[in-house]
């Protein structure tokens, strides 16, 4: 079975084959051999598709498919025509990809940071910065609700309660409010 996995992937339990000086006749015996145990033994390769031996990896591509052993090619990236060539061979190609994690366009302990040290002019630049990233106000408003409690600042953390509130009542619209609160801490 021939297996290639484009992308980070944690195999466990397959042993790594030091390919660079491994010839193509080692690694087709390797294939066509039983394991001394019985039972499919499983074989990694880290780079060897990506590498100047390319060519000679395709060319016994099919036998290592039709092996009763596993043999897991691991790729940061795959071209086209290696991908089109190991698919004929057999091989399943997997290709994993990375989980998205939501990156701030702002800095986030900035923010807090500065309400922490009533620095008025970084907490409305970061604050500024936020909103222009697209952070919701809501969002930014209950993070430093959180700092004020944090800090055991109850007049703070009511100010900001209150102005979530007011702003969801109609009292104003909230991204202001957070402008207004910011440059009279």
């Amino acid at each position: 079975m021939l297996k290639v996995f484009v992308g980070k992937n944690n195999i466990k339990g397959a042993e790594e084959i030091k390919w660079e000086a491994l010839r193509m006749d080692e690694l087709l015996s390797l294939a066509a051999t039983e394991s001394m145990f019985g039972g499919a033994q499983v074989f990694l390769l880290v780079g060897a598709l990506n590498s100047e031996r390319q060519e000679e990896f395709l060319d016994i591509a099919k036998e290592l498919a039709d092996s009763p052993h596993t043999f897991i090619f691991e790729e940061e990236k795959l071209l086209k025509a290696p991908t089109v060539a190991l698919e004929k061979a057999g091989a399943k190609i997997e290709v994993i990809k990375k989980a998205s994690v939501k990156e701030h366009g702002f800095d986030p302990f900035g923010l807090t940071l500065a309400l922490g040290a009533h620095d008025k002019k970084k907490l409305w630049l970061n604050l500024t910065a936020a909103l222009s990233e697209g952070e919701k106000a809501e969002a930014i408003a209950g993070l430093l609700a959180w700092k004020a409690r944090q800090m055991n600042d109850a007049k703070l953390s009511r100010t900001l309660t209150f102005m979530y509130h007011d702003s969801h009542r109609g009292a104003g619209n909230l991204e202001l409010l957070l402008e207004k609160f910011a440059l009279t801490l």
